[in-house]
């Protein structure tokens, strides 16, 4: 389990830094302004995502859960063995391949896509963290 609290915290991390800058931004033409601004949000966002999809590959190797096609089967694995909800693939699904287009569309990343993950989307990330830290019993890292 100790893999998994790793890349929980790691997540956390990268979504406290997304906070700190949603707390600076006032409108999308000040994100839109700052070259900075768009590099630390998509970096930050591609790191969190795949440390949730690293989370979902050490689940389901560890459990011997049915192996999954792609990036974006990895969450419906775990939503199939019922250790996210269903609900949650509703921003999961779609955050696998927003990894996909930063890491190898970046020349296609859409920037309105990415203030609204900063604006609206950062506790869909913590209710994936909370799901899995229930399912792996451990708690909240300070």
């Amino acid at each position: 389990m100790k893999a998994i609290e790793k890349k929980v915290h790691i997540a956390e991390q990268r979504i406290k830094k997304l906070r700190e800058m949603n707390r600076k931004l006032n409108s999308f033409e000040d994100y839109a302004a700052s070259g900075d601004n768009m590099d630390i949000a998509e970096r930050n966002i591609q790191v969190a995502i795949e440390a949730c999809l690293d989370i979902g590959k050490i689940i389901i190797a560890n459990e011997g859960l049915s192996e999954p096609a792609d990036n974006k089967g990895i969450f419906a694995v775990l939503a199939e063995a019922g250790i996210i909800t269903k609900e949650s693939l509703g921003f999961l699904l779609p955050m696998a391949g927003t990894r996909n287009i930063i890491v190898h569309g970046y020349d296609k990343i859409d920037n309105a896509l990415i203030y609204g993950i900063i604006k609206k989307h950062l506790t869909n990330f913590d209710d994936f963290l909370n799901q899995i830290r229930k399912h792996a019993g451990f708690h909240r890292t300070p």
